[in-house]
């Protein structure tokens, strides 16, 4: 069975004239079948044929393996109603003239970007760098689009830094779609509390009435940016920022301790404490035989660390149990107490920390929300930075992430 040439291409309202081709190129001229355009001052179908417009250049989906090149020449029309007859040319919508491609071909190199960079997809098809970066411009948005935007339960907060060792922070604004994916809402510039209720005052208001949840980090220009704009939000403190300022304190103590015995211990002593760090970062039950051995060593060479250790182990254990509000506050208390009665001064700055912001950290047993997903996405942007060397356009960063949280389900088909 014969398969007519239009059939490879899959485009509509064409007819194949030529088919030329060899081991890496296929080349088509195609004229269109359409037989009207429309006409660009009444808006009404111009029927009359009037001749052809110059011929274009479209690259277009590969076959079997093959660059595909269509040569089309598109055709022009007269208006029948409008004085003077006036002529324009047909604009069927399978091809995108700017682009020099028709639009299955440019949403098969978005697909091809999702996960990769500029460079890779120019060099794998053939394509130039111009052509990539116009058509990510105008095939996907450099900022939010709020209008399929039913409802923003949840937000979160964050800063990431563009440049590694620099303090040159963006904040990541995002939020959860309804099967819990996250989506990215904006890319801003520093993390000053103005500008983040600059953004945050851009939310339509219909929306901003729907956010129940902010998931942040202990920032103060966060923390007084929702209070500013949101004030019906609940603000949870992030789980895991409160953890690692607790974490910190006991590495604070681990330092120390490590150092003071690397100087009294024999070498081969000190030698057998070897990977220590990685051990105290794991919950108890999580330790294998000998590692459980070696920190049991350490242990009984440092009650101190030792105490440090237990109590942040037990402040984890009061936020993996399953407390209301209320009861986690009690617990957390209680555990202050202990904390104090220790003689341990590693914990003085969280204690106060604790005590400023109970409130916000306690939020987090009403729902168990925390920015886990948040840091997630940044973990991907983080990916996507060193994956592209490096993207200090703000406008072109939100756009890379959007693209690959939903490249695939917005261009795949």
């Amino acid at each position: 069975m014969t398969v007519p040439p239009e059939h490879l291409l899959n485009l509509p309202r064409i007819r194949v004239v030529s088919l030329e081709y060899d081991e890496g190129k296929m080349e088509f001229e195609i004229e269109s079948i359409q037989g009207y355009s429309i006409c660009h001052q009444c808006g009404g179908k111009a029927t009359e044929f009037h001749g052809h417009d110059q011929q274009l250049r479209l690259r277009h989906l590969p076959v079997c393996g093959r660059q595909v090149i269509l040569w089309l020449r598109p055709k022009r029309y007269r208006c029948g109603t409008c004085d003077g007859g006036p002529t324009t040319t047909e604009s069927p919508d399978w091809y995108d003239a700017k682009a020099g491609c028709t639009k299955a071909f440019a949403k098969f190199l978005m697909v091809e970007l999702v996960g990769s960079t500029i460079q890779d997809v120019t060099r794998k098809h053939g394509v130039s760098d111009d052509l990539m970066r116009g058509l990510l411009k105008r095939y996907v948005k450099g900022e939010v689009d709020w209008k399929p935007i039913k409802a923003l339960r949840i937000l979160g907060l964050d800063e990431i830094s563009l440049l590694k060792g620099h303090a040159d922070f963006v904040t990541i604004v995002s939020t959860q779609d309804e099967q819990g994916n996250p989506e990215v809402l904006a890319v801003l510039k520093g993390r000053e509390k103005q500008t983040i209720v600059k953004f945050l005052k851009t939310i339509p208001v219909k929306l901003r009435k729907t956010i129940e949840e902010v998931c942040t980090d202990l920032y103060e220009g966060f923390i007084n940016a929702v209070e500013e704009v949101l004030p019906e939000a609940r603000i949870v403190a992030d789980r895991f920022h409160v953890a690692k300022l607790y974490r910190a304190a006991v590495d604070q103590v681990r330092r120390a301790e490590l150092k003071e015995l690397n100087r009294i211990l024999e070498k081969e002593e000190y030698a057998g404490l070897k990977g220590v760090l990685w051990m105290l970062r794991k919950k108890s039950e999580d330790l294998k035989a000998e590692e459980k051995k070696i920190r049991d060593l350490l242990f009984e060479a440092s009650p101190l660390l030792q105490n440090a250790s237990r109590l942040r182990e037990k402040l984890t254990h009061i936020f993996d149990r399953d407390h209301t509000k209320e009861s986690g506050e009690r617990a957390i208390r209680r555990w202050m107490v202990e904390v104090r009665a220790s003689g341990l001064d590693c914990f003085d700055q969280f204690l106060l920390t604790l005590e400023k912001r109970m409130d916000l950290i306690t939020n987090y047993f009403i729902n168990r929300s925390s920015s886990g997903w948040v840091e997630g996405l940044n973990n991907k942007i983080k990916v996507l930075k060193r994956r592209a060397y490096g993207i200090t356009n703000l406008a072109n960063l939100f756009r890379r992430i959007w693209l690959d949280l939903n490249g695939y389900e917005a261009f795949a088909n």
